[in-house]
């Protein structure tokens, strides 16, 4: 029911009221579209000022308490300006107190209102996920909900928020504008290779500075272990900000910077330098410390593949480059696979080593060396595909539950590893990430799985030591199968009714899209790079996903792989 005002009322009265999913609207607060809208640039490009496609109206002189309330959840789709408008509605002390950046609410469904008489409010709002101050990412469980309380007061005989909680609220249309994930890297334990971490800010002038702000606070806590930078902690910028200059990024680091050594200075440019040039505003970037001028870094880490590798079949005569314009076997590779009846195989970027499981067990042989006879890893036929890592080690995964994870050196010597919190667990799916730091398992069976990620921990000669606590990127009840598409993508599998598959990709710190669903799927297969995605089903039929649909590419193939997938 509507309320009506009056300014004598002596009892409390409460008045709960229902607000439309689209920008909390009701008769009195006006739908999004019905305020300015502006044709910004391509918040893809980056911005070079503060300024968004949605610009929220400010409060008006008569405007109810609930108008004022409803005005200042809308003007959280503006972050321009740092919340200017949405600013607008807060009295004049708590103008400055209030701080959106730290926490984002995704509404999910209709809030309810409660309005007091003593000049309160509070908000039931259901969400489906949340994004912390680091700029993480967190799905809840369907059905959760949060609380939020506000007080009003009279500033100059106008109604403005006093107090409410320090964050915003949108919904995921209006997220999906406004907001972008974008990665922060860090060094894995070898500092060979960088490792994204996935964090969400809105596109606006000040997302340069949020994203090293990022990078000086430290890895998300499941890849700490994992992870290191080269920047030394307690670093901060100089000026509190980050400024674009003409497509070049001006980074001014603290005087605690002055104790990285002269090669981790070259790194901490990698770092910030692939963490910057996100932004498609910025070309180049140049880190100083104190204003001081520091050596350049002589090359830098790629972040992504540069070279997509070309899918492997594995088929009657052997092994062959799936994506090549002939049909040429890979030499020495029908010797190996019917030396031990493979039915399976995984190989590294090199295309030196191959791992196989053949009718005795999990073998590994190298395809470089023709004389030489693949070396039995692990006995028996109760073992996932084994998976061979960008560093040459081999890991064989038990699938029965009966048993750990081993992994062997590129010699074939079993490395000592803890399996940890999947000790005794049944696995259904194993990959790990391109630069080695990261696996996605899957448990359980197709009517109770559960899909993990975590990081790979290895010392600093590259051997893995153990899986460390996992996340759950997607919340999955049905899935068999998991696999790497891109340095911050998962594929996952699920099971659809009786031979129908449902097909997902889904990011490691952010949210889940569904592809078309195709029948008798077996395994998904990524490249490295999203656009270039394969299923291969149970009869052996090759599908690349192409726009929005599948489309067949080879029959008859055993299995397939991407080098170091």
């Amino acid at each position: 029911m509507s309320r009506q005002i009056d300014n004598g009322w002596a009892k409390k009265v409460t008045v709960v009221f229902l607000i439309c999913t689209l920008g909390f609207t009701s008769a009195c607060a006006k739908l999004p579209t019905e305020s300015e809208i502006k044709t910004g640039p391509n918040i893809e490009a980056g911005l070079e000022t503060d300024y968004l496609y949605y610009s929220p109206p400010g409060p008006s002189d008569e405007a109810t308490q609930e108008e004022i309330l409803l005005g200042f959840i809308n003007a959280g789709t503006g972050p321009q300006n740092d919340y200017e408008v949405a600013r607008s509605y807060l009295s004049n002390n708590f103008k400055t107190d209030w701080n959106p950046d730290k926490e984002v609410l995704i509404q999910d469904g209709k809030p309810i209102v409660t309005l007091s008489d003593n000049d309160t409010a509070s908000l039931l709002v259901p969400i489906s996920a949340r994004i912390n101050e680091r700029g993480e990412y967190e799905a809840v469980p369907l059905g959760t909900t949060r609380t939020l309380d506000i007080s009003f007061t009279q500033v100059a005989g106008k109604w403005r928020i006093d107090s409410a909680p320090n964050l915003t609220l949108v919904i995921r249309p209006v997220f999906d504008v406004i907001f972008k994930a974008y990665s922060i890297y860090f060094f894995d334990n070898q500092r060979k290779n960088l490792v994204p971490d996935v964090r969400w800010f809105p596109s606006r002038a000040s997302t340069g500075t949020r994203l090293v702000n990022a990078l000086l606070g430290g890895p998300s806590e499941w890849l700490q272990d994992a992870v290191g930078s080269a920047i030394p902690n307690g670093t901060r910028l100089t000026l509190s900000t980050v400024t674009v200059t003409n497509g070049i990024a001006n980074v001014d680091l603290s005087a605690r910077a002055l104790s990285a050594s002269a090669p981790s200075k070259q790194l901490l440019q990698s770092q910030i330098r692939e963490t910057l040039l996100q932004l498609g505003n910025v070309f180049s970037v140049q880190v100083t410390i104190e204003r001081n001028a520091i050596e350049q870094a002589s090359s830098g880490f790629s972040s992504i593949q540069l070279n997509t590798p070309q899918a492997i079949a594995m088929v009657e005569g052997g092994l062959l480059n799936l994506t090549s314009n002939t049909d040429q076997i890979i030499t020495n590779s029908k010797r190996l696979i019917d030396s031990v009846g493979a039915r399976d195989f995984a190989t590294n970027q090199g295309l030196k080593s191959i791992a196989m499981t053949g009718v005795n067990g999990i073998y590994l042989g190298r395809l470089d060396k023709v004389t030489e006879v693949p070396r039995l890893l692990a006995l028996g036929n109760s073992y996932l595909e084994p998976v061979v890592d960008s560093q040459g080690y081999t890991w064989v995964t038990p699938s029965s539950g009966v048993g750990n994870i081993l992994v062997f050196d590129p010699d074939c010597k079993q490395v000592a590893f803890g399996s940890r919190w999947l000790s005794g667990a049944r696995f259904m799916s194993f990959s790990i990430s391109e630069e080695g730091s990261r696996a996605v398992i899957v448990t359980g069976d197709r009517l109770s799985s559960r899909v993990r990620v975590a990081a790979v921990v290895r010392d600093e000669s590259g051997k893995p030591l153990y899986l460390d606590s996992p996340i759950i990127p997607i919340n999955s009840t049905t899935a068999f199968n998991a696999t790497w598409l891109d340095p911050t993508r998962i594929g996952v599998l699920e099971t659809q009714g009786a031979s129908f598959v449902q097909p997902w990709m889904s990011m490691v710190g952010g949210d889940s899209k569904s592809l078309q669903t195709i029948s008798n799927g077996s395994k998904l297969v990524g490249s490295g790079l999203v656009s270039t995605i394969y299923l291969l089903d149970k009869i052996g039929t090759v599908s690349q996903y192409r726009g929005s649909g599948w489309s067949k590419l080879k029959e008859q193939v055993t299995d397939l792989h991407f080098p170091g997938n």
